[in-house]
This record gives C-alpha cells, structure tokens and sequence, in this order.
C-alpha cells in the first residue's frame, strides 16, 4: 500500500506536468505520466511475470515434447481419410502454434537477465507475445475437442495426442493465472503478481482521486488563493509551488478526512524536496492564511 506522502507526491508531480502541457485534459496525459510514474513497478512486475512464465514453462517442456512426437503418425492417419480434412487442420494449427511457443520461449530465456534492474523492452514484448499466442492456444484447443467429437472413429487412435494437448492446456491455464494475477487473488502461484498489480491501482486510483479534485475545483481554489494573496496571477508562481498550493488548498477546502494541519504540513516537506529553498516558507504563509480564513468563518 502506497503511504500518503508518495500519493500526495505523484499527485503534485502530474499537477505540474499537466500546467507544463496548459493544461491539457488530464485523460490525455494519463497514460504517458502512468507509465514513467509507474515504471519500476512495471519493470517488477514483468520481470516476476517473465519468471512464472519460465518456471511453469519446464512443466510444459515435457508435454510439448510428447505432443511433437506423438503427432506426425495421427497426422498420418488423418490425412488418408478425405473427410478429416478440418480435423487435420486443426492439429496442424495447434503444432505450429506449439513451435512459434518455444521459439518466443528461447528468445525470453536469452532476453531475460535477472540482474539488470531496468527491463528490455524487447522482454515486455515477447511477455506480450506469450499471451497472446497462450490465448490463441485455448482457441485452437478447443476447435480440435470440437472436430474430434465429429470424427469419433478417431477418438481412440487420438489419445496419446489428445492427453498431451489437455495436459498442455492446464499449463496454459497458470499462465492466464500469470497474465491476469488480480483474476485469481487466492492462488499461491501468482500472489506475489497479485501484491505488486494491486499496489500499482491502488496508488493509481489514489492520485487520481487527488488530480480531479484540484481539477474540478480549480477555479475555487484559485480564487481561495487569491484571497489571500495581492495580486495573485497563478501563471507568476513557480509551477512546483503552484501545484502544491493547488494540491493542499484543495485539501484544506474539500477533503474533511485529511486535517488541515496535515496537509499544511507535509505541503511544506514536499516542498523542501521539490521546490526551491524559500518555497516552504511562501507556502506556508499562504496556506496557514487560507486555513486560518476558513476556520474564521466556519
């Protein structure tokens, strides 16, 4: 769970990102502010993911081998009857979506260096591959139980190819679990996934909360601030102090869970952290104004 301090942090930051773009619609630059805020999280949550994949990959290897050696002979078979030919089909599909399955394995196993704390981007997108194609998998899975049910005089003959593909697809099956961890939140497996997933929309969801009310508000608290400041132009102040004034004004006006105090506060340490030496004394000599204002006539 992310602390208040880092929400209140990521929420100033997009704040001052988003002056830097005159405020551009705060959807826009979502997506582009999330992925850098979030980027060591995501780096551990693929390289976590890439780690599963690999793990319940050396499962795998044993029933894909079985699979490859069992196949050409019902392959065989197959193609002398005229009448199967969706069935064989459908065999075909699965084995060469089997072999394109090891190759993006091989390629991850190579990509992926355990030690490096920053991830390839290369490695984010063989993951991708490896999802798609485990989606693809279950698809063509279940179009060969589907043919096969129509071909029933080669049920038996299928077996040992059938066993294997079933074996397969129960593999396939933890790495859905791998792909979507907040899905299963009870399964050992992927726990860890899950921890990291959740942390990452928690934060999320939080600062988001924390940018909408600035920008709902925006006009309110700027007119609180300029109450209590001469001449007050927002564009005159320095982005940084200008989105923490914003952030914690906002606060102070509108969020009666988080005292007053509080937020003049921790507005203060971020900016000794962010902004410039007299930053912290400015904000506080506005914010104290605006608290002191509003506690007059409530």
């Amino acid at each position: 769970m992310s602390s208040r301090r880092e929400i209140r942090e990521a929420a100033i930051q997009f704040l001052y990102c988003n002056d830097l773009e005159e405020g551009a619609p705060a959807d826009n630059a979502s997506a582009a502010f999330w992925e850098l805020l979030l980027e060591s999280d995501f780096s551990k949550l693929t390289k976590a993911s890439v780690k599963s994949v690999l793990h319940l990959n050396q499962g795998r290897q044993k029933r894909y081998v079985k699979l490859v050696e069992k196949a050409p002979e019902l392959e065989s078979l197959i193609a002398a009857d005229p009448d199967a030919k969706k069935l064989g089909r459908a065999l075909t599909a699965i084995i060469k979506s089997e072999n394109k399955w090891q190759a993006l394995i091989d390629s991850m196993s190579r990509i992926f260096k355990p030690q490096n704390e920053e991830v390839q981007t290369d490695l984010s997108d063989v993951l991708q591959q490896i999802y798609l194609l485990n989606n693809t998998l279950a698809e063509q899975r279940k179009n060969w139980t589907a043919q096969l049910a129509d071909h029933p005089h080669f049920k038996s003959k299928a077996e040992s190819v059938t066993a294997s593909i079933a074996a397969l697809q129960r593999v396939s099956d933890r790495i859905t679990m791998v792909q979507n961890p907040t899905l299963f939140p009870t399964h050992s497996d992927v726990a860890h996934l899950v921890s990291t997933a959740d942390k990452m929309g928690s934060m999320r969801d939080a600062v988001d909360a924390k940018v909408q009310l600035v920008i709902s508000n925006k006009a309110t608290i700027d007119d609180t601030i300029h109450s209590v400041v001469e001449n007050y132009i927002p564009e005159r102040i320095d982005p940084v102090d200008r989105a923490i004034l914003r952030l914690a004004t906002a606060e102070i006006l509108f969020d009666s869970e988080l005292p007053a105090p509080v937020s003049i506060n921790e507005a203060i340490e971020i900016s000794q952290k962010f902004a410039s030496s007299d930053s912290s004394k400015f904000i506080n000599g506005i914010l104290d104004k605006i608290y002191k204002s509003i506690a007059q006539t409530s």
